[in-house]
C-alpha cells in the first residue's frame, strides 16, 4: 500500500493519541477505543493502521522516543565545548512541552518492560541512545580538557544516565518537580561527576 502525507499525518497522530493513552491509563489498561477517542477517528481506522493493541503502544512507545532522541540531536549538534552540548541536551530534555507525558510514558514503559519481556528491547535501545549521547559529550569533555572526572568516567556517566531515570520518575509521580528543578539538579550533578568548574 502506497502512503501519502494524509496518512502519514494520520499515522501520527494515532501514535500521538497512543502516547498519550500510555502516560494515562498504562500499556496494560489502555485500550483502543481511549487512543480512537483521542485521536477523533473511529477503531476500525485504528485497525486500518495497526492489527493490535499491543502492536499499536509498541511502536507509539517508539515513535515517541524517536522523537525525542531526535530532539536531543538536534539539539546539541552545533554547540561549540562539550559542555554546552550537555546544556542543549539538559535544555531539550526539560523544556518538552510535553514533559509529564513523556515522563509518564517511560516510567509506564519501564514498569510493564519488567513484567512484559517483549518490551524489553525497546527499553535497552532508549538507555543505548542516552547512554551513547552522554559518552559523547563526556569522552569530548575529558579530550578538550573540559572535563577532570573525580570519577572513573564510565561512573560519570552511569550517574547521569539513571539520574534521568530518576527525575523522570519523580516528574510522573506528580512529586513537585519542576522542569526547572529538573533541570537544575541535572546540570549540578553533572558539574559535580565531569568535574566542570564555573
Amino acid at each position: 500500500m502506497v502512503m501519502g502525507a494524509g496518512t502519514d499525518e494520520r499515522r501520527e497522530r494515532i501514535l500521538r493519541a497512543a502516547a498519550e493513552v500510555l502516560a494515562e491509563r498504562g500499556f496494560d489498561a489502555g485500550r483502543l477505543r481511549d487512543v480512537a477517542t483521542v485521536a477523533g477517528l473511529s477503531i476500525g481506522s485504528l485497525q486500518h493502521y495497526f492489527e493490535t493493541r499491543d502492536a499499536l503502544f509498541r511502536e507509539a512507545f517508539a515513535w515517541s522516543i524517536d522523537e525525542l532522541v531526535d530532539r536531543w540531536r538536534a539539539a546539541s549538534v552545533d554547540a561549540p565545548t562539550a559542555w554546552r552540548r550537555f546544556e542543549l541536551l539538559v535544555q531539550a530534555l526539560t523544556t518538552d512541552p510535553g514533559l509529564t507525558r513523556r515522563c509518564a510514558t517511560w516510567t509506564e514503559f519501564c514498569a510493564s518492560a519488567a513484567r512484559r519481556e517483549e518490551l524489553r528491547e525497546g527499553v535497552r535501545r532508549v538507555h543505548d541512545e542516552w547512554r551513547a549521547l552522554i559518552s559523547g559529550i563526556v569522552r569530548d569533555g575529558v579530550r578538550d580538557g573540559e572535563f577532570r572526572p573525580p570519577v572513573p568516567e564510565a561512573t560519570a556517566i552511569g550517574s547521569l544516565v539513571v539520574l534521568v531515570d530518576g527525575l523522570d520518575m519523580a516528574v510522573a509521580a506528580g512529586s513537585g518537580l519542576t522542569a526547572e528543578q529538573y533541570a537544575e539538579l541535572l546540570v549540578g550533578t553533572a558539574r559535580a561527576v565531569l568535574g566542570v568548574s564555573g
